[in-house]
């Protein structure tokens, strides 16, 4: 069998042979350095050495790098399923790091979305509580007004209609002329404004009279309200500003008529609600379910409006 002992043995054999041929070479010799070296007898040791010893340790060389190769191809077949294994590792741990990334992709939008959620949170709890407040403030309205021989009581929403009154006489008021007929009756003779100018001088003092008279401490914490609520929403960075229109027609339908007929003539006014709030009017559309028949009814009104509307310029930054 080729293997690595049967060669050392052979080596030893021939080792073994060696020293039995040397014995006999030597046997019955007389060693001396003075006589002839037998030359034949040399050579025939030599051809044993080569011809018996020589082989068999040649044939020991042949087993030993047989065994060699085999070993080495042993070796590579070795090395080669083990760079096998490695490879399949390999591959097995990029599959997992692809599972990983998708999972890393998945985790990374549920914390996004967690994220956009709790912003939307965010926004929505200061949003209702604004709308809260509206509401409070209407609840809490209380009006007492000295009629002269009466007190005139009103509260809530009905403070609403009854500004919505007084404001719409004052309009007719300012555009027309008290007189007196011929029985010493009070009469008013109709005197619409001869353009827009007049008309819109008209709307200011009629307003200012209405507001700062009789209103002013009632309806200032109401405009400033209704203001804010829309300004947070155009201004928040919590929301997508594709989603503000949304929230936007929320707290548009919380105003009624005639709620929407004060806000128009409050946004037309310097002080009170021009040009800031009036922008955000054409902004989110806060008039869009308004009749607008109700302001038409006056010269010059409706146009007024447009006018100012088409040239709104806020006073604060505009995305």
């Amino acid at each position: 069998m080729l293997n690595e002992k049967n060669s050392i043995r052979l080596l030893w054999i021939g080792l073994l042979l060696f020293v039995i041929g040397f014995s006999l070479f030597i046997w019955k010799e007389n060693l001396s350095t003075t006589e002839i070296i037998n030359s034949a007898k040399i050579a025939q040791f030599g051809d044993f050495i080569g011809g018996v010893i020589g082989s068999i340790w040649s044939l020991a060389g042949v087993i030993l790098f047989y065994v060699a190769l085999t070993e080495q191809r042993t070796d590579i077949q070795i090395n080669r399923e083990t760079l096998n294994a490695q490879v399949k590792a390999l591959n097995q741990q990029i599959e997992e790091f692809k599972l990983q990334k998708v999972e890393l992709e998945q985790t990374r939008e549920v914390f996004k979305e967690q994220s956009e959620t709790l912003k939307i949170q965010r926004f929505e709890n200061t949003f209702f509580q604004l709308l809260n407040l509206h509401h409070e403030i209407i609840d809490k309205f209380n009006f007492n007004r000295n009629l002269g021989f009466s007190d005139e009581k009103i509260e809530k929403r009905e403070i609403i209609s009854k500004a919505f009154e007084d404001l719409s006489f004052r309009f007719k008021s300012v555009n027309s002329i008290k007189s007196k007929n011929s029985i010493g009756e009070t009469i008013y003779i109709n005197n619409e404004p001869e353009n827009i100018d007049i008309a819109e001088t008209r709307i200011d003092n009629a307003y200012k009279e209405f507001y700062y008279k009789d209103y002013k401490q009632l309806w200032s914490h109401y405009f400033r309200n209704i203001y804010h609520i829309f300004k947070f929403i155009y201004f928040s960075k919590l929301i997508e500003n594709e989603k503000k229109q949304f929230y936007a027609s929320i707290a548009r339908a919380q105003l009624s008529s005639d709620e929407l007929f004060l806000i128009l003539y409050n946004a037309l006014q310097p002080k009170t609600g021009y040009p800031n709030f009036l922008f955000l009017i054409k902004e989110f559309d806060i008039l869009q379910n308004f009749d607008f028949g109700l302001v038409k009814k006056y010269n010059f009104h409706y146009a007024i409006y447009n006018r100012k509307l088409k040239d709104v310029k806020p006073e604060f930054e505009v995305f």
